[in-house]
């Protein structure tokens, strides 16, 4: 499985939800304050961006422990590399 491409998918999805919350947040300060339900809908969009940085904060943590990990598999080739050489 290759996780980076697993990392990217999950990524494009909030990048593609992102400018259309932005859209709508903008329109929400162009028009004013318009009742309870813009203001509760403008509400639930800013929690929504706050849940979008929360799961970015996640991938990349998780996009660093692949590395690390797939850094550590290179390394240690490298040494099972040196140790066969050193055999042979």
């Amino acid at each position: 499985m290759d996780h980076l491409l697993v990392l990217r998918d999950k990524i494009g999805r909030p990048r593609e939800e992102i400018p259309a919350i932005q859209n709508l947040n903008e329109q929400f300060r162009r028009d004013g304050v318009n009742g309870a339900q813009v203001q509760v809908a403008h509400g639930k969009r800013m929690e929504r961006l706050q849940a979008i940085q929360q799961e970015l904060v996640q991938l990349a943590d998780l996009g660093r422990k692949v590395v690390s990990t797939d850094q550590m598999r290179e390394k240690h080739r490298t040494r099972l590399h040196l140790v066969n050489k050193r055999a042979s």
